[in-house]
This record gives structure tokens, C-alpha cells and sequence, in this order.
């Protein structure tokens, strides 16, 4: 069964994790979630699911960073990366376009996909916002609880210093 956001929150409540939600409409990408969160500090990210011959990673970066995919295979020294089709989205993740998430890993049964978190987030910031599998609110917890969570789940997780062009 995939796991929802109220799955989610029930999670978090069993395991004593602070976190705080911030309900809004549905959004599709970092810049339109930012409207609803502008109040609230925790590190702004983006989340991509990516592919190779090796499996899939989902990766963590900060919304403000493009990804050089050829650096990301280089530091990995793996082979070249691509997104991962929509249809994969809904079989490995559980989700649709525009709600991928670290959360999304709970749906992950067989823990085959590798999260991949921007070390600058773990350098920089105490707290992260992220979708609760579904692209109408944002989660805001500990970024060590996050990372405790996914190592839970039984996903390997990898902090890369992802070398990348920063943006405004």
C-alpha cells in the first residue's frame, strides 16, 4: 500500500519527531511552494528522480543549485544519469510529477533507491521542508531526522558535494 501524507504524519508522531505542517494548494515546482512558506526558515530544495544502469537516486539539492548530472557521475564514479519517466515516478515512488520527496522513499518496498543529499543542506541548515507524498503542503522537520528516517526505511543515503551552477 503507498503511503500517504497522512501515513506521513503518523509516522512522525509514532516515532516523537518534531515537525510542523504548512498546508497550501497544490504546486509543481520549488519556486511556487516558496510563496506559501516564505515566513518559515529551513533549507529550500529541490528534489529530482533520477536513473542509470546502476537503479535510481533520488536526489536533495538546494532549490537555488542546477545539478551538472556529469559531475553528480563523476563523484558517484557510476554511469550517466537521466530523469526517470513519469510512469516510474508512480511505480518506484508512488507519486506523480511535481510532488517527489524524500518521503516518497517510504513506498520505496524493496529499498532500492539511493538518496543522494547536497552536502552544502547538511553544511548550512538545521531544518528542511519537503512534500508528505503529496504536492499540498510542506513538512518542516530536522534535517537529521529526516536522515534518520530514510535510514530507517532501509535506503542507502549518500551527502555529495554536488558541484553545481547557483542561481537567483
Amino acid at each position: 500500500m503507498t503511503k500517504n501524507a497522512a501515513s506521513v504524519y503518523e509516522y512522525l508522531n509514532a516515532e516523537k519527531i518534531n515537525y510542523q505542517i504548512v498546508t497550501h494548494p497544490p504546486v509543481y515546482t520549488a519556486e511556487q511552494a516558496d510563496k506559501y512558506v516564505q515566513k518559515y526558515e529551513f533549507a529550500r530544495t529541490k528534489n529530482l528522480f533520477l536513473k542509470n544502469k546502476a537503479g535510481y537516486y533520488l536526489v536533495t539539492i538546494l532549490e537555488n543549485k542546477r545539478l551538472d548530472m556529469k559531475k553528480l557521475k563523476e563523484n558517484l564514479s557510476t554511469s550517466r544519469f537521466s530523469f526517470a519517466h513519469p510512469e516510474e515516478l508512480i511505480t518506484k515512488l508512488g507519486i506523480t510529477s511535481g510532488a517527489v520527496s524524500p518521503f516518497n522513499l517510504f513506498n520505496d518496498k524493496h529499498h532500492q533507491i539511493t538518496f543522494i543529499i547536497d552536502a552544502d543542506i547538511l553544511k548550512n541548515e538545521k531544518l528542511i521542508g519537503c512534500h508528505p507524498n503529496d504536492n499540498t503542503a510542506t513538512v518542516i522537520l530536522g534535517i537529521k531526522d529526516l536522515l534518520q528516517i530514510i535510514k530507517q526505511n532501509g535506503n542507502p543515503v549518500k551527502a555529495v558535494q554536488l558541484v553545481s551552477v547557483r542561481f537567483s
